[in-house]
């Protein structure tokens, strides 16, 4: 029985020397050779994999100018009569109404308009009696049929200037009850006083020479870009334009271009390009500086993720390609336009072409780690 127990224990002892000196299962690591790498089934799972894919071509081109009031939606306010400012009722910068008083101007114009009116009304109210008298003298055989005309005729005259007289005081801003001398200078469309140059007690024509106000709106304004000769030919009324006013970058603006002019300035050497914009927050003021992108399609190119290219130490750019489950091999790509999340490749990959979309720089430190 010892005999029995002995060479149970000496076995044991043989059988745990031998476990203990059998080495570890060696971990999984990755193999590089030249430009090719194989890495393990778990690195593999982590490279994130991308496909290289026929896209349009959108070309940007970098503009700058200004923001600035749609002409149809400013005036200038002359004074339509002559005579001195009495009171005024805005300044520059407040926000008026169409119809609103600007300003009273105390006219000897508009007093003589209406006193041209009430003296045609008094003139046609005359002669409408003095027909219907002739009327009824003729009735009685009192007046000739000739007399009854000439009162007829009289008061087709005076019915006529009446309304003339009527219509130009109406144009004036006064009515049939207008009895003062005070002409009101009214506001012609919704907006903002943008200039006002009236000043109490100053002497204002009727002829055109004095502006009196400049009224505009900007609830919708225009932007007016400068193109160089060489960004005219990627240009093209409606492009789809970002753009982004001085202090405000973070909130750019969506527009099209609706005007491309077909004539260079001669100062600056630059074509205007026109486009609109919404303003109804009244975030944009007119004369603020704007930068522009424009985005048109050329075409069709073919793209990779900008994650999937990157730059090694010979200052060249490279991608890797899957060409096996877990191998990936380093190529040279020639690059074209480059956008922020997309990057144009003009050679050394083909549409469909599997690639490392994301850690193409850490696969590409296991490569040259590999290699030493």
């Amino acid at each position: 029985m010892k005999k029995i127990n002995y060479l149970f224990i000496l076995s044991t002892l043989l059988m745990l020397g031998a476990c203990s000196n059998k080495s570890p299962e060696p971990t999984e690591e990755s193999k590089a050779t030249k430009d090719v790498i194989v890495v393990s089934e778990k690195m593999a799972s982590q490279l994130p994999l991308a496909e290289a894919q026929t896209e349009p071509i959108k070309i940007m081109t970098l503009l700058s100018g200004h923001i600035d009031f749609d002409p149809n939606k400013v005036t200038q306010v002359y004074p339509l009569v002559g005579g001195v400012i009495s009171h005024i009722y805005v300044t520059q910068g407040d926000i008026v109404r169409k119809g609103q008083v600007l300003a009273d101007v105390y006219s000897s114009d508009f007093a003589s308009a209406i006193s041209d009116f009430q003296k045609a009304r008094a003139e046609s109210t005359l002669t409408e009696k003095a027909l219907k008298r002739e009327q009824e003298l003729l009735a009685a055989k009192v007046a000739s049929q000739q007399d009854v005309q000439q009162a007829e005729n009289d008061e087709a005259q005076a019915k006529a200037d009446y309304q003339r007289s009527l219509s130009a005081l109406k144009l004036l801003g006064g009515n049939e009850n207008s009895n003062t001398m005070t002409f009101q200078i009214t506001a012609p469309i919704d907006g903002a006083v943008v200039q006002r140059l009236a000043q109490p007690g100053s002497q204002v024509r009727n002829d055109g020479s004095t502006l009196a106000f400049m009224i505009g709106s900007t609830e919708s304004l225009w932007v007016s870009l400068d193109a160089y000769p060489d960004n005219l030919h990627s240009l093209n009324v409606g492009d789809s334009v970002v753009l982004k006013a001085a202090g405000m970058e973070e909130h750019p603006f969506s527009s099209r271009i609706e005007y491309i002019s077909p004539t260079v300035d001669p100062a600056t050497f630059t074509t205007k390009v026109r486009c609109t914009l919404p303003n109804s927050g009244g975030l944009l003021k007119p004369a603020m500086f704007v930068g522009a992108t424009v985005y048109h399609a050329e075409g069709q190119g073919l793209y990779i993720p900008a994650s999937a290219a990157f730059y090694d130490a010979d200052g060249k750019v490279y991608a890797f390609i899957q060409t096996a489950p877990h191998t990936f091999r380093k190529e040279h790509v020639m690059t074209g336009e480059t956008e922020s999340d997309r990057v144009q490749i003009m050679s050394g990959l083909n549409a469909g072409d599997t690639i490392v979309g994301a850690g193409a720089l850490f696969l590409n430190d296991e490569l040259q780690s590999d290699q030493k």
